[in-house]
């Protein structure tokens, strides 16, 4: 019979290997259609798969494989369904393995990188604050500091990977700090918007599940000097160490104000990391991940129309509560909210042959080897079937510049068979994805209608140019331009926007990864701090604290002009190899030429891993009248609005017909192209670079995956804007384009 999903289990064989696809933190695809209903309980009665579906004995060559294929059939289909609870109810296992314990602040100190967990595809350009939230019989007060500081977006994410709040700079804009209370669909509170508690009013927060997950994306210029206001040190100092997450009874206890943590970050034990591998990526097991969905399951009962503040009219909801998909569409005549996740008790309750139900999952009774062969088919069919989507949305980007994206769909999906498989992909693709108007994401896989992938052995190169005063209907959608973003009045941008350079894998769940090729750019670091001692015997070297950031082992670290008196080579990256032996503002360490990262199957090196290669033999002190300076390595891995803003990514002069006057170009390229300033250029993984750490005869992965993103983009109805046109905007009154601005293509140059 006819997949639901529009493939029949002939058309999507089960014997091409293919291996599970991985939950990576970047945002692809566009909107799909499906079927109209999510209709897996139309499976004839005869093949019925109930908690005593075993063979008989007696049963028919033909109705035991009928029995079969409907088993594999409808393990598909819980796969597309399952696997945004799964991955939550995952991930949730892992931070607090690895991160902080459930309902606390973990606070990342430095923006991502190659070295350190920071998040998935974590964005170079932020700081990072997350917590795992338990609201089962607890309600949390979460305390956010002033809006218009520092550009800033809290997501929170229910148990299916919806957005059901985003308070922020865009929807919440104060001088002054806010306090929010964050409940569950048990709290007395679930009802409400607002609640006065102790004299104090609260805002209220309902997420429509027990557990979910808040992250905290802080803007904060990694690149720029240490005494900038709005370098990651300083802006960890004083705005991310604000935010607040509190029991509500420690808040009234402390007279309705946020009580400050022990602590803000943690460190893992070697058993904890042991332990946090098997939450790491997906089971490659059926029976182990419908396990984990069984888990998330009974964690979080499926809202209702019931849920939280359901039924209030959407004028009187707040801008920072997120309402069910097309909550202003005709299909809500009554114009009133739904917890995003509600209705989904009808597909749930068509996997219950399955086992898999509310109360968790079980092998139906009387199952044997057969019928979990079939399950284990039927779980790898769903993956290769949210595969092929991905490569559908890669293979019809022409019109994009092969920059793949949505900006309608993701970020808040319906309970239908179009939003279960969208939120699929999206977390299949990305993860946990921001609504477009906090974060407009786009991917690139290729440039070109051949599909090739992008490799780090190639050079590119991105050139933005400057807009139009104006635009008229016809002329749109604009092509090419810097990104279109909301300004301050004073002509700045509000949020941000970047181009990062990942490489990708299939296999890992934390993938794609930030590249240690990132440190041969050393033009935005400077080695300035004087150090302070050497000791050849014990081959240490003891500097003052960084300004820049914390020191610890992997940390890139490069030394000033006079480096040569010292067998070492100037303004290129060495590495703590050692843990730090701290003594007040003192640090004492060995150093390496290499940081051997752990590769995974095909090559890539996984990022936050390894140990450093052979340590720097030190032949000499300090020698009197010929000093040394270091200081850390600020790597590039991405550049954007914020280094437009200081300056530091130069503009074309026009010589170059194909770099127009005043546009600003970003170079991808495994060494600095001639002629081009380094300030913009990003390093690329290129196969001389990973072979001069890993050997030559190592097999090497060198493809890598451009993200461009848009924190708080030019909303649609002030076109250009990566978000869609509004209907009734030009003319025609109802327009086709899917958005008004169209990235510009990533070009390859001659090597």
């Amino acid at each position: 019979m006819p997949s639901p999903f529009g493939q029949t289990i002939a058309q999507v064989s089960c014997s091409t290997g293919v291996r599970p696809r991985r939950d990576r933190r970047r945002l692809t695809g566009k909107p799909l259609r499906l079927p109209a209903a999510f209709r897996l309980e139309q499976l004839e009665p005869r093949l019925a798969l109930s908690a005593s579906s075993g063979i008989h004995p007696a049963a028919s060559q033909a109705s035991v494989a009928h029995q079969l294929a409907a088993i594999t059939k409808l393990a598909k289909d819980a796969y597309v369904w399952g696997l945004c609870p799964e991955s939550v109810y995952r991930f949730g296992k892992y931070n607090e393995l690895i991160s902080d314990p459930v309902n606390q602040l973990a606070h990342v100190t430095t923006p991502a990188a190659w070295n350190n967990a920071s998040t998935n595809a974590g964005d170079s350009s932020v700081l990072y604050i997350n917590a795992g939230l338990d609201l089962t019989t607890t309600d949390l007060v979460y305390t956010i500091p002033p809006t218009n500081a520092q550009f800033q977006v809290s997501q929170i994410i229910d148990a299916f990977t919806n957005t059901v709040a985003d308070p922020g700079t865009r929807t919440t804009p104060s001088d002054t700090a806010a306090s929010f209370l964050l409940v569950g669909p048990n709290s007395r509170y679930s009802h409400q918007t607002s609640a006065v508690i102790n004299g104090f009013n609260f805002k209220v927060i309902t997420i429509d599940t027990n557990r979910g997950e808040l992250l905290v994306r802080l803007r904060a210029n990694s690149l720029a000097d240490a005494a900038s206001p709005q370098a990651a040190q300083n802006v960890y100092d004083q705005v991310d160490t604000k935010f607040y997450l509190n029991t509500l009874q420690e808040f009234v206890a402390n007279g309705n104000k946020p009580v400050a943590p022990a602590q803000l970050t943690w460190t893992p034990t070697e058993a904890q990391l042991h332990e946090a591998q098997k939450w790491q990526n997906k089971p490659s097991d059926a029976v182990a991940f419908f396990k984990q969905v069984g888990e998330a399951l009974k964690l979080n009962p499926l809202p209702t129309r019931q849920t939280g503040i359901a039924g209030t009219p959407l004028r009187q909801v707040p801008a920072y509560v997120i309402p069910q998909p097309r909550a202003n569409q005709s299909d809500n005549p009554k114009g009133v909210y739904f917890a995003p996740s509600s209705g989904q008790q009808a597909a749930l309750a068509a996997l219950k042959p399955l086992g898999l139900t509310q109360n968790g999952f079980t092998i139906p009774k009387g199952w044997g080897s057969a019928q979990i062969d079939a399950l284990q088919k039927g779980y790898e069919l769903g993956q290769h079937y949210i595969d092929l989507e991905l490569q559908k949305q890669i293979g019809s980007a022409a019109s994009t510049n092969y920059w793949v994206s949505n900006n309608t769909t993701f970020g808040v999906f319906p309970s239908t068979p179009e939003g279960y498989k969208n939120r699929s992909i999206s977390t299949t693709a990305g993860g946990f994805t921001e609504m477009p108007e906090d974060g407009f994401y786009a991917a690139a896989f290729t440039n070109n209608a051949s599909g090739t992938t992008l490799t780090g052995d190639s050079t590119y190169s991105i050139t933005f140019t400057q807009p139009q005063s104006s635009y008229t209907y016809s002329q749109l959608p604009a092509s090419g331009i810097i990104p279109p973003m909301v300004k301050n009045p004073d002509g700045s941008v509000a949020g941000f926007w970047s181009v990062t350079v990942y490489q990708p894998d299939n296999a890992e769940s934390a993938a794609p990864f930030l590249s240690q090729a990132a440190v041969l750019n050393t033009a935005y670091s400077k080695a300035v701090a004087p150090v302070i001692s050497i000791d050849p015997t014990a081959d240490t070297i003891t500097v003052p604290k960084s300004a820049v950031g914390p020191l610890k082992a992997n940390t890139p670290i490069m030394f000033g002009s006079n480096a040569d008196t010292y067998g070492l080579v100037a303004n290129t990256a060495y590495y703590i190899a050692t843990p730090p032996a701290q003594s007040g503002d003192t640090y004492t360490f060995q150093i390496s030429t290499q940081w051997k990262q752990t590769l995974t199957s095909s090559g890539v090196p996984i990022q936050f891993s390894g140990s450093a290669g052979t340590s720097v033999d030190f032949t000499t002190a300090l020698v009197g009248g010929s000093p040394l300076t270091y200081g850390v390595v600020q790597q590039v891995s991405q550049l954007g609005s914020m280094q437009v803003a200081d300056g530091s990514l130069k503009q074309n002069d026009g010589t170059n017909p194909a770099f127009p006057k005043g546009s600003y170009t970003i170079w991808l390229s495994p060494t600095l192209p001639a002629g081009v300033p380094a300030t913009n250029w990003i390093p690329t993984p290129s196969t001389a670079y990973l072979q001069s750490i890993y050997g030559s005869t190592t097999t090497v992965n060198t493809t890598i995956e451009p993200i461009l993103r848009m924190y708080y983009p030019q909303p649609g109805n002030l076109p250009p804007s990566a978000l869609p046109l509004p209907r009734g905007y030009g003319s025609p009154k109802n327009p086709k384009l899917p958005s008004t601005y169209v990235i510009p293509p990533i070009v390859t140059q001659a090597g």
